[in-house]
């Protein structure tokens, strides 16, 4: 059952694109906006304001720097700037809600989160890849794959004290969900630190409820969840719009169930909403599709239906 209370929230676009190779994906924030996802988060009982959008450099005013950190000053500052606000947002008693941009942001995001709540804070972190390098491990020096070791306290300091030398995120309150590419140093990652992920492979091979558990767990365990959902997560067929489109990602059904149950059953304080290139989707449906994930892991709801009735009241 959705909430059906007026919960106040705060839009704030994040459209950085240096964490990875182009991707298209610095004009998400402004296509989710042509989309109309105030109005439609409004409709769904969500109060939201939109902050506007952090300023990012283009890369072509920027120097590359250290190869195996690439952009990393510039990747600080806008970090840096969300961070600020979203503990202003989560401090105000509003829910947080970022459009980025590659998946880099997550950085700020959580930053900024644990900044509000301190260390009384999970993550649910919804990806395809690991995103658990470290400046030893990369193999691209892309960013947008270090910044999850990074909020745990692993890697480049730079990164890990941004907005604070504080860890943003206690290691046993991760709980990684669909990976299914993986570089071999994020799974010695994972096994080392004995770190939490759920993986598309454990999802096909034992269903929902070992995961429903782990989520259980973590929120039996924490008052407070972050939601960062990378759009590759999620099956091509219906998430065209990612930056790298995923052939072997979530169905519907799973990432539909999933974000309904942890709405319903977790005090989720904010999600991110990464890597969405509307250059590559297809009729809109990837952005649609991210506004009514929004609603629903925000204990909303807001979905084909419900905007279809919403068309069709009988008004007497």
């Amino acid at each position: 059952m959705s909430d059906t209370t007026n919960t106040p929230a705060t839009f704030i676009g994040a459209p950085l694109d240096l964490g990875a190779e182009n991707l298209g994906v610095d004009i998400g924030p402004d296509a989710f906006r042509y989309q109309k996802l105030v109005a439609k988060l409004r409709s769904a009982g969500l109060d939201v304001t939109d902050a506007g959008n952090i300023a990012v450099k283009d890369r072509a005013e920027l120097a590359v720097g250290n190869p195996r950190l690439r952009y990393l000053e510039e990747i600080i500052r806008v970090n840096t700037a969300l961070a600020e606000k979203t503990h202003q947002a989560l401090t105000a008693g509003r829910k947080a809600i970022i459009i980025g941009g590659d998946h880099s942001v997550n950085l700020g995001a959580m930053a900024g989160a644990s900044a509000a709540v301190g260390s009384d804070l999970g993550l649910i972190y919804f990806d395809a890849h690991g995103d658990m390098n470290t400046t030893e491990t990369t193999l691209s020096g892309n960013i947008h794959g270090m910044h999850l070791a990074s909020v745990m306290g692993f890697g480049a300091p730079e990164l890990s004290h941004v907005y604070g030398d504080q860890v943003k995120l206690a290691k046993e309150n991760l709980l990684h969900v669909a990976g299914s590419d993986w570089d071999q140093a994020e799974l010695d990652l994972i096994k080392r630190e004995n770190l939490k992920a759920f993986t598309l492979f454990d999802l096909l091979t034992q269903g929902l409820k070992p995961l429903i558990d782990l989520i259980d767990d973590l929120s039996s365990r924490v008052s407070n969840i972050w939601i960062s959902l990378d759009l590759d997560s999620i099956d091509k067929i219906y998430a065209p719009g990612a930056g790298m489109p995923n052939a072997k990602g979530l169905t519907y059904r799973e990432i539909a169930t999933l974000a309904e149950y942890i709405g319903g059953h977790c005090n989720v304080i904010g999600i991110d909403v990464v890597e969405y290139n509307p250059l590559q989707d297809e009729n809109n449906k990837t952005a649609e599709l991210g506004i009514e994930l929004i609603a629903r892991f925000l204990g909303k709801d807001y979905s084909w239906y419900s905007n279809y009735m919403a068309q069709n009241q009988v008004h007497s």
